[in-house]
């Protein structure tokens, strides 16, 4: 449906659309083909009148362990290409954020980097009692992921908020819950039917009034569009080409490259 990449499936249930994150042998990573299906997809969503709610999830293990070996690499080697990639990361937390219908988030498993942000760009968020989230963009030498600075402050009290973006930690299922990250945790095997069940209850609602509802709470996540998240853009870009990314990807680089000699 809607016309993806294989990396993304689209399953309807009625008015529900399921949405999987389909590279579950690598743990879900964001690649470039997956990045730009996404921002198209948020739109082709928001202009189906059919649809009702929409739940992501993703194949295997994981929710999504972040960005692909790939995409890193040449986000630090190609100043085009990160340029690009950027672009389309602020469009598609646009394309979330205008998304007129509740977005739940199935946290199936790791939800790290670009998993997470499409857990804090979704409306409600159920998570595997399992399942995390982390933030590590600091740890590769970057600032904090685009979602992430115009959500989490909302979600999180800022200083929780910082200790959790300046070290990377882990934020497991239960505290994920208690700092307000996601609604509830449940037992793995129960996370998608309670999120099928949570999305038909919501389908029933009138359309015109849950677009309406979600249009004004998005809006103090919107007021930071053209400040914080043009800020959170800028740095980005910067540091993609800056020398702690550098360093880091490098190195990466280096040992892939070790670990396919012995291979």
């Amino acid at each position: 449906m809607y016309d993806l990449p294989d990396e993304l499936l689209v399953e309807a249930k009625g008015s529900i659309r399921i949405v999987t994150l389909n590279r579950p042998e690598d743990r879900n990573p964001a690649s470039v083909e997956m990045l730009f299906g996404l921002t198209r997809l948020a739109r082709a969503l928001g202009e189906d009148a059919e649809v009702r709610a929409v739940i992501l999830t993703g194949a295997g293990k994981a929710f999504s362990a972040g960005g692909d070996f790939k995409h890193f690499v040449a986000t630090a080697t190609d100043a085009d290409y990160a340029r690009a990639a950027l672009d389309n990361a602020r469009r598609f937390v646009e394309a979330m954020l205008n998304l007129p219908i509740p977005v739940i988030a199935a946290v199936n498993g790791a939800a790290v980097g670009f998993g997470a942000t499409l857990a804090a760009l979704s409306d409600i968020v159920l998570i595997a009692d399992t399942a995390f989230f982390a933030e590590p963009h600091v740890n590769v030498g970057l600032v904090l992921g685009d979602g992430i600075s115009i959500t989490w402050p909302f979600l999180l009290a800022m200083n929780k908020a910082k200790e959790l973006i300046f070290t990377g930690d882990r934020i497991q299922a239960a505290d994920a819950v208690r700092c307000g990250l996601a609604n509830r945790a449940l037992p793995l095997e129960q996370l998608m039917p309670e999120a099928i069940a949570l999305a038909e209850r919501i389908a029933q609602q009138p359309r015109s009034a849950l677009e309406g509802s979600k249009a004004i709470l998005n809006m103090y996540s919107k007021a930071m569009m053209e400040s914080v998240l043009s800020e959170t853009i800028r740095r980005q870009f910067e540091q993609t080409q800056g020398p702690d990314h550098g360093r880091i990807a490098q190195a990466m680089i280096d040992r892939q490259k070790r670990n396919q000699q012995q291979g």
